[in-house]
């Protein structure tokens, strides 16, 4: 291999991981931070189901924060997000963390579905409809918030702002365990949120 090649290599790489290495001191510094916002309705973002219906350990973490954040704020209605579209998986991700929230005492009268989605984009595009049709107002009209886990606050909250939502609430449920590869997966994962960013700036 010539020094030309192995030049244009170099940079090839160097410009592909640019970008995530800007971007990941964001993720770090949120996932930092305790973020309990008060909000309307909450969005409980959802995570891997191992097996027919068994919950991984960060849906564990999000689904306990979820219980203690609505049974200290009675008035918000929780939207639980998540399809069911992983191999082996029988039964959505929302419906376990209602199953969840139901048998932890929160009342089925707050609790709405939204069991369509595949990605953190999804979870919103969906959620933010069930939202509407429900308070019968505009997102903008609405004190939204979403929970998920400390390394995901940053990647989730830009994602919002794709959604018009100005000033998202946001609620997080601390990692114990598995950060390095959580953190790892945020690096990969930025590039499709970047590429989102992007092409929606193009497109104005």
């Amino acid at each position: 291999m010539n020094k030309f090649i192995k030049s244009v290599l170099g940079v090839s790489a160097l410009a592909l991981m640019t970008p995530a290495v800007f971007y990941m001191p964001f993720v770090i510094c949120d996932a930092l931070k305790n973020y309990e916002d008060n909000c309307e309705y909450l969005m409980i973002l959802g995570s891997v189901i191992l097996g027919d219906d068994t919950p991984s350990s960060q849906l564990n973490e999000r689904m306990a924060k979820a219980v203690e954040y609505l049974k200290s704020h009675t008035v918000t209605k929780a939207v639980c997000c998540g399809g069911c579209f992983r191999k082996e998986q029988k039964v959505s991700e929302a419906e376990v963390i209602k199953r969840f929230l139901l048998k932890n005492g929160i009342d089925e009268k707050r609790i709405l579905i939204e069991d369509k989605s595949k990605t953190t984009y999804e979870n919103f595009e969906f959620a933010l409809k069930i939202i509407e049709s429900d308070n019968k107002k505009s997102a903008d009209e609405t004190v939204i918030g979403f929970l998920t886990s400390d390394y995901h606050i940053f990647r989730s909250g830009l994602t919002a702002k794709q959604f018009g939502i100005k000033n998202v609430c946001k609620i997080s449920a601390k990692s114990q365990n598995e950060i390095f590869k959580r953190y790892a997966r945020e690096y990969f994962v930025s590039y499709d949120l970047l590429y989102r960013l992007l092409i929606k700036h193009c497109i104005r």
